[in-house]
């Protein structure tokens, strides 16, 4: 298990190399470049095309719910929606973090949804479907922190779907509004 995960690990930071440059942006009929390493992150309406020579999907957050607990642990589900927009059906595995304004991350790759990501369906082309991930906030202090700005990093990869198909990793970034977090 643990050498399956340092595998995808491996794998995904190979290919965010390689698609740094392939992500971009819409909203309201504009696109550009939005979140490769050094870009700005979308804002938490805006959908992220993700594109690579094989495929290309649309994102777009669906929902943000938060277990507002009296204190302790804070759960933030967060619900993405994927559409494949390309030629070849693609299934997706994806995993999230969000970092506050003052740079403390919590989920991310083999950590959030208990280390299981989320997987979608299979998504033959036109086809969409929304999955649930979830990133655990351990105290009151760190989920007030919250509130004062947070951007959420969503860490995509194809899920080969034959023998040959190598896996493709895909990385986008929105910044959340912080009204979901007060």
């Amino acid at each position: 298990m643990k050498k399956g995960i340092l595998c995808l690990l491996v794998i995904m930071g190979i290919s965010l190399i390689f698609v740094a440059g392939c992500t971009t942006s819409t909203s309201s009929g504009t696109s550009g470049t939005a979140t490769a390493p050094g870009n700005h992150a979308l804002s938490q309406k805006e959908t992220a095309v993700l594109v690579n020579g094989t495929y290309a999907i649309n994102a777009s957050i669906e929902q943000i719910e938060v277990d507002r607990s009296q204190s302790g642990d804070h759960t933030v589900d967060i619900y993405i929606h994927a559409q494949n927009v390309g030629t070849s059906p693609v299934q997706l595995q994806w995993f999230s973090s969000i970092t506050d304004a003052d740079g403390v991350t919590h989920g991310g790759i083999g950590l959030s949804h208990g280390g299981s990501g989320a997987v979608s369906a299979i998504l033959r082309p036109g086809d969409a479907g929304t999955a649930r991930d979830y990133v655990v906030i351990d105290s009151d202090k760190e989920y007030n922190a919250l509130a004062k700005g947070a951007t959420l990093r969503v860490f995509f990869t194809t899920e080969p779907l034959s023998p040959n198909e190598a896996p493709v990793g895909f990385s986008t970034a929105w910044t959340l509004n912080p009204a979901v977090f007060t």
